[in-house]
């Protein structure tokens, strides 16, 4: 491997690091880490300062995973740049100007699939617009949007499949406290 994938590794990780929602979080006075779930992301956002903010917030952390994912495939092979993208994802869950404490890599995550697989990039939102008429709350939504990806792909783009997988698995890990809340209430409800 030349520079380049270091280079553009060390970009998607930084690109991801911006933390858009802490930065429009202080334009109205708040601390978005201290409020709500504490996450840097665009569903946080809305649960705290409203929808205005969180489609403020929206398209930055959607760019986070586009942007370095679309220099990537100028100069990378697809199995780099699914690398690459990975970074971009990575720096959203923690990033360095945050003591590593970031968001859930949702928006980032759709950003990285918008470029690597449109079409799976297009599905992905409906699904989660499906779950979220359903399940009336983000977590289930975001994770169901994500095992989606790998099944699309399985169907469509078979040579995606494993990406998505290591995408789903990441989601499921970054949505662990949301799970184990859903699993109590479920346990305490049944």
């Amino acid at each position: 491997m030349d520079t380049t994938f270091w280079w553009l590794v060390a970009l998607a990780y930084l690109c991801g690091s911006v933390p858009f929602a802490k930065i429009v979080g202080k334009m109205y006075g708040i601390d978005i880490q201290k409020h709500g779930s504490g996450n840097i992301g665009f569903a946080n956002t809305v649960r705290v300062l409203g929808w205005k903010a969180g489609f403020m917030v929206l398209p930055g952390d959607v760019l986070k995973g586009t942007a370095p994912t679309l220099l990537a495939t100028k100069y990378l092979d697809t199995n780099l740049v699914m690398i690459v993208a990975l970074f971009a994802i990575l720096g959203h869950i923690f990033p360095i100007w945050l003591k590593f404490k970031g968001g859930k890599g949702i928006a980032t995550g759709l950003g990285v699939t918008l470029v690597i697989n449109p079409v799976i990039g297009c599905l992905a939102p409906a699904v989660y617009l499906v779950s979220f008429y359903f399940f009336r709350k983000s977590a289930p939504s975001s994770i169901t949007a994500a095992w989606s990806l790998p099944l699309f792909c399985l169907a469509l783009y078979p040579k995606y499949t494993y990406f998505y997988l290591v995408l789903a698995f990441v989601t499921v890990w970054t949505h662990r406290n949301n799970i184990r809340v859903m699993l109590s209430e479920r346990a305490q409800s049944g």
